[in-house]
């Protein structure tokens, strides 16, 4: 972040150290999703800023190297409503409070750079993920009717995370052209990304007759997707968003004017938060703990099952999307037949069954083959051409 010293005094509060950081961070960097400001700014705020406010550090100028070793002791104690913080919660809570005093240091707000001087929280590498069952997933997929179209929807949506090893932020930021049926992979496109890069992930795949083809459950789950989204939204086209609400919704959070939220017409793209409002009440209903089957949890489930299938480390790392080895060495711990038998891909084929035969059936080879010859048809007249049929 570039600075501008002629800008920055000394004796500048903490919230409006905050609003300064987030606004030149902003300026610098246009494309950032408002998702991952008001993140940065929840990190800052309750973390950083509450300490300083505890500690009686009224401006940033105040603020020296002993006071950031203090938090970190203070991180290690701090309790929220759901417990203490996490260990990657620490991560980030230092990560942000280290950016925003680089750039106080940058502005002239601080005389040194103090965030060099404490080593932020690490991950251990060798912890092994934490990830959702065969046998739970199985259980939870039952839990969505396939004569419904939330259900095909919310089905489509775990496959991807399950068997694919999509973030849910991922999901929820795919558009129908990255899809791309005839080579069975799925484009995860930059400004989605955690590690900002566009990355390509093959759908789940088996080999039949001596051919690759994509694995029947997550290729049944996407076409029956595309066949409600193509009659529910024929308008939709391939820059669209790949899955949307279906009924119209009220937002979590509202404006200062509106504060019961605004009504999301359906149609809309979803949300990472509808995904997990959706997962803890399907695993609610068909009596799973919800911590068990969460977006983080499903992901881990693909990483554990790749390994346990011994897929190569390098493979998996650029399937992840993952920005550094060490992340992607924690899924190699599976070592004992127990775990390897929990989470191997052997066990999602044999245990999932998923849509149901009453769901929209899939084209003929045939009809398949007459569309996919036409030049220049998008993904979405596909779907229209393919499922507008009685």
């Amino acid at each position: 972040m570039a600075p501008s010293h002629g800008t920055a005094s000394r004796g500048v509060s903490w919230p409006a150290a905050v609003d300064l950081f987030l606004d030149r961070w902003t300026a610098d960097h246009p494309r950032l999703r408002p998702a991952t400001l008001d993140h940065y700014r929840e990190q800052l705020e309750t973390r950083l800023a509450a300490f300083a406010s505890e500690r009686g550090i009224e401006t940033v100028d105040q603020f020296t190297r002993e006071h950031l070793c203090a938090f970190v002791t203070w991180l290690d104690e701090y309790q929220t409503r759901r417990g203490p913080i996490s260990q990657r919660g620490k991560q980030m809570a230092m990560n942000s409070a280290k950016m925003l005093l680089r750039w106080a240091h940058q502005e002239g707000l601080l005389s040194q750079d103090i965030g060099r001087y404490v080593k932020g929280y690490r991950l251990d590498p060798l912890q092994a993920p934490r990830a959702t069952r065969s046998d739970d997933l199985e259980i939870l997929l039952s839990a969505f009717s396939p004569r419904t179209a939330t259900g095909i929807r919310n089905a489509a949506m775990i496959q991807l995370m399950a068997l694919c090893g999509l973030r849910v932020s991922e999901v929820c930021g795919l558009n129908a052209g990255d899809l791309n049926p005839r080579e069975g992979r799925v484009t995860v496109r930059s400004e989605i990304g955690r590690c900002r890069r566009v990355r390509s992930v093959d759908l789940p795949s088996v080999i039949r007759d001596g051919r690759v083809m994509t694995r029947p459950e997550a290729a049944e789950a996407l076409t029956a997707w595309l066949a409600v989204r193509a009659r529910a939204f024929p308008h939709l086209e391939d820059n669209d968003p790949l899955f949307v609400t279906l009924e119209p919704g009220r937002t979590t959070a509202g404006t200062e004017g509106d504060q019961e939220g605004s009504i999301r017409e359906a149609g809309q793209r979803m949300t990472v938060d509808a995904i997990r409002l959706m997962l803890r009440r399907a695993a609610e209903r068909a009596g799973l703990d919800p911590k068990q089957v969460t977006p983080r949890r499903l992901r881990h489930h693909f990483g554990l099952s790749a390994a346990a299938a011994g897929v190569n480390q390098t493979a998996l790392m650029e399937a992840m999307g993952h920005s550094s080895p060490l992340m992607t060495s924690r899924y190699a711990v599976v070592g004992d037949e127990e775990r390897r038998r929990q989470f191997a891909l052997a066990d999602i084929a044999a245990g999932i069954r998923f849509p149901h035969p009453k769901c929209p059936p899939s084209p003929s080879r045939a009809d398949l083959n007459d569309v996919l010859e036409e030049d220049g048809v998008s993904l979405s007249e596909i779907a229209r051409k393919l499922f507008s049929r009685e």
